[in-house]
């Protein structure tokens, strides 16, 4: 590893969404894309003399739906944002105006961002609420899930 590389540190982050910021985000998965191969290790056929034809060939990226947990307070942006986008009025809802961008930034010991990652067009397509407890001790948490069309690591 070259002495230039810093090592990033999993609990110095952030994730925000256009218009909903000022959150304490507890955790972020599904940072994740994949290019799924064609034919991948299988066999496509057989030919003459026994060959058998093999080629693997790119195919279209997915997404995996990234989750946000979070601490939940009496702030109700990502909720809401989920309510409007999700409206079951028979398809009057115009969800496509809702969608946003969203981004997960990791900072270091002094608060300086080192990573970044942003997501287009993202879509909430789950939310959970707090799991209550009586005599629980944690802190109360609710999540968010949601689709996109795309995500860059940008630095």
């Amino acid at each position: 590893m070259p002495a230039t590389d810093e090592l990033l540190v999993a609990c110095r982050f952030y994730c925000e969404a256009d218009g909903l910021t000022d959150k304490m985000i507890l955790e972020v998965t599904g940072l994740s894309s994949e290019n799924p191969a064609a034919g991948g290790d299988k066999v496509l056929g057989s030919a003459k003399n026994a060959i058998n034809l093999r080629q693997a060939a790119p195919t279209r990226v997915k997404f995996q739906p990234v989750t946000v947990k979070y601490v939940a307070t009496t702030n109700t942006d990502f909720y809401k944002w989920y309510a409007d986008c999700n409206k079951n009025a028979g398809g009057k809802s115009d969800w496509t105006k809702m969608r946003k961008a969203m981004s997960v930034t990791v900072y270091d010991q002094g608060g300086e961002m080192k990573a970044r990652w942003e997501m287009v067009n993202c879509y909430p397509t789950k939310y959970e609420g707090p799991k209550l407890e009586a005599g629980g001790t944690d802190v109360a948490s609710e999540s968010i899930t949601v689709v996109h069309e795309g995500i860059e690591r940008v630095q």
